[in-house]
């Protein structure tokens, strides 16, 4: 990844950048796990991403709370630089975060997930014990169908010559999105093959929705037995969660709250990675 690059969208943002985060893995059965690890002296707090996303997408976030926290973002199987399976189950992301955790000997972890990675967090929370877990721009109903162009932008996505040459797809579909900030996501979402650059994800069969619909409907059920502090973060622009979704969302929970950040759509820790963060600190800084 390019360091230097993270430097200047921090620098934009007023995110001290510092070192890079060491690249770790861990193993969850027979599978690969890949993941950043920030450091800090804080306690841990694990970071699981969107579909069609990587770790690297927590970057800013990770930076900005690296004072205060041990941040650890992993790559989700068929993700980024961890291991393609045969399992694409919410069950069995859970069971990797479990191995993450038990990997990084942290008992009690506060877990932070966003989209699909939100849906892993809110089942991985009872069994984990969580200290705290945050749901960002996610609940257990979406409106799924607002989230149809961004899926159809992300499935159609063939073998490109260059990754600028991705870039320049991307910022035609969403002209608004800054363009360092866009190049960094793909620098990270992207390698190169003998025939140019694919995604880094196991795209043998499409994404199994109707599963990860209902194991986020399953959460209303589950929410009970999350006794930890919830945060559900939306993003002010996201038509994915509304202010009455997300409100109903956190009253399942024993202690649950929400919120909006500003100036943020779907991604809220690409587009407001400041605001982001300072909720992040705070929830989980609760007594």
């Amino acid at each position: 990844m390019d360091h230097d690059l993270l430097r200047k969208l921090g620098a934009a943002r007023g995110i001290p950048v510092g070192d890079p985060p060491a690249v770790g893995r861990a193993r969850s059965g027979d599978l690969e796990l890949s993941y950043l690890d920030w450091g800090g002296d804080g306690p841990t707090a694990i970071f699981l991403h969107g579909g069609s996303l990587s770790a690297r997408t927590w970057d800013l976030v990770c930076s900005a709370l690296r004072p205060r926290l041990r941040c650890v973002a992993m790559d989700l199987r068929g993700h980024g630089d961890s291991g393609w399976a045969d399992d694409y189950r919410i069950a069995a992301s859970v069971g990797d975060v479990l191995a993450l955790a038990e990997h990084l000997g942290v008992a009690r972890p506060h877990l932070v997930g966003m989209s699909l990675g939100g849906c892993v967090a809110g089942h991985a929370a009872a069994a984990l014990g969580a200290a705290s877990l945050t749901f960002v721009d996610v609940v257990d109903q979406v409106d799924f169908g607002a989230s149809a162009n961004l899926r159809g932008f992300m499935g159609a996505i063939t073998t490109t010559a260059s990754v600028e040459a991705m870039v320049a797809k991307a910022l035609a579909a969403s002209p608004q999105t800054d363009p360092d900030l866009m190049l960094y996501r793909y620098q990270a979402l992207m390698k190169a093959g003998p025939d140019g650059f694919d995604l880094r994800q196991d795209r043998r069969r499409p994404p199994d929705f109707p599963h990860i619909l209902g194991q986020l409907a399953d959460l209303e059920g589950l929410a009970s037995d999350v006794a930890c502090p919830v945060l559900v973060a939306r993003g002010e622009r996201s038509r994915i969660v509304t202010d009455e979704t997300a409100a109903a969302f956190a009253a399942r929970f024993p202690d649950g709250r929400w919120c909006v950040i500003p100036e943020a759509g779907h991604n809220i820790q690409e587009d407001n990675p400041v605001a982001l963060a300072e909720a992040l600190a705070a929830h989980i800084s609760r007594p």
